[in-house]
């Protein structure tokens, strides 16, 4: 009978040291920050394109409000299907040249930033209906700002106007123009040319005059050159202006006498009240009730 054979197995078994636990711990920590960082891009990356699809689904680049100092790259991609841009509130100096592919925009909203000076190109945005500068640093306007053919509405009010171009005659769909609280001396006849001009809002100027080619604008209806220094109304802008029933002229060097004494004075007084009974008889609040455009001096009483 054959004699058994016993075999002895040695096994080892290797525990990793100290050292190597703190390596292995640190490889999965590194590896755990890379994959967060590109999660964190990735989202990034994803709400941009979201918000970059909505813009151009919907056309409308809303971004008041953000603290920019510039235009974002992703809003100028959208081009030709943009047709609302408003970047009120914000800290723009300039705008880049690439804004003229923006050639469907039709609102242009620039309030309150920072701008001192627009670019040429702006010139031709043609299908721009609304254009808004309100509180930037403007002292100037493109020369060719008249290319804007189908505009209706432009508001530059509280910048620094110290001229306007020759060319703004050419805007003849604009109704609303706005130039209030400016640093206007003079009022350029070419704002005339503006045949479908309703509101005209030159208050807060140093303007000494009140240009009488103005009697052009057939439908003119409100004329503000309150807070002027305007001594005297052409008698051509109430008897040419058969439209207009609201000439303010607060803060102004011109007495109510004076100004009651201006020939068409009393066809103005006429159109003046029926607007003012027409909103009555149609339920539209008119604050204080019917208000003359000019300060009238109270007469010392007498004892």
């Amino acid at each position: 009978m054959g004699r058994a054979v016993r075999t002895t197995l040695h096994c080892t078994f290797h525990l990793p040291c100290a050292t190597d636990r703190h390596l292995t711990y640190m490889g999965g920590c590194c590896s755990s920050q890379s994959q967060q960082g590109n999660t964190e891009k990735n989202n990034l990356d994803r709400n941009k394109r979201q918000r970059q699809s909505n813009w151009t689904t919907t056309g409308t680049i809303a971004l008041r409000d953000g603290n920019l100092k510039a235009l974002p790259s992703a809003a100028l991609e959208v081009g030709p299907a943009a047709r609302v841009l408003d970047l009120t509130n914000n800290h723009l100096t300039y705008l880049p040249d690439q804004i003229s592919s923006f050639t469907n925009l039709s609102r242009l909203i620039l309030a309150s930033n920072q701008l001192n000076a627009l670019p040429p190109c702006l010139s031709t945005l043609t299908s721009l209906k609304v254009l808004v500068l309100d509180s930037n640093q403007l002292t100037s306007l493109p020369t060719d700002i008249g290319q804007l053919a189908r505009l209706e509405k432009l508001s530059v009010k509280n910048n620094a106007l110290v001229t306007l171009p020759v060319s703004i005659k050419q805007l003849e769909k604009l109704s609303v123009l706005d130039l209030s609280a400016n640093s206007l001396s003079e009022l350029t006849a070419a704002v005339a040319g503006c045949a479908q001009l309703e509101e005209l809002n030159v208050s807060n100027n140093d303007l000494q005059a009140i240009p009488s080619s103005l009697q052009q604008l057939q439908k003119v209806k409100i004329l503000n050159f309150s807070q002027n220094r305007i001594t005297s109304v052409p008698s051509g802008i109430l008897t040419g202006c058969q439209a207009l029933h609201t000439l303010l002229l607060h803060s102004n060097p011109i007495s109510a006498q004076s100004f009651e004494a201006t020939a068409g004075y009393q066809e103005f007084e006429q159109r003046r009240r029926t607007k003012y009974n027409k909103n009555i008889t149609t339920g539209v609040s008119m604050g204080n009730g019917l208000q003359e455009g000019v300060d009238r001096q109270l007469k010392p009483v007498q004892h």
